[in-house]
């Protein structure tokens, strides 16, 4: 896997380094230690988490829409 390349498509989903090295039990400098091609990847478990994320899992989450009874009821 091409470790650079999905963590920037998780910040353009918008995640931030911080976030994702939070999800995965890094360093934010770890991330942006890949990004900047110093490090090629992760450690072993590290890199099994940074896999399973996608961009959904940082994508925002809509705010609920209410139904004509409860804005009726409001």
């Amino acid at each position: 896997m091409d470790w650079k390349t999905h963590i920037k498509m998780l910040i353009e989903a918008g995640a931030t380094p911080a976030q994702i090295a939070d999800r995965i039990g890094v360093t934010a400098n770890a991330i942006r230690e890949i990004i900047a091609g110093r490090t090629k990847a992760p450690r072993a478990d590290a890199a099994f988490r940074l896999a399973n994320l996608t961009a959904a899992d940082f994508a925002p989450v809509e705010a609920e829409q209410q139904t004509p009874e409860a804005e009726a009821a409001a």
